[in-house]
């Protein structure tokens, strides 16, 4: 289990870490509607690796 921050600037961080995986669990700020937002966007980068 890998834990990564959701934060654009470790966005990089996640090719070494999905690389390989067979699943990925994107959660996100219930008070933070961009956090949200973002969920297509991790989950196209997870698909993509």
């Amino acid at each position: 289990i890998w834990d990564t921050a959701g934060q654009e600037r470790f966005q990089s961080l996640g090719v070494a870490f999905y690389r390989g995986a067979d699943c990925c669990v994107l959660v996100y700020d219930v008070n933070v509607l961009k956090s949200f937002d973002n969920l297509d966007n991790w989950h196209t980068e997870f698909l993509n690796q």
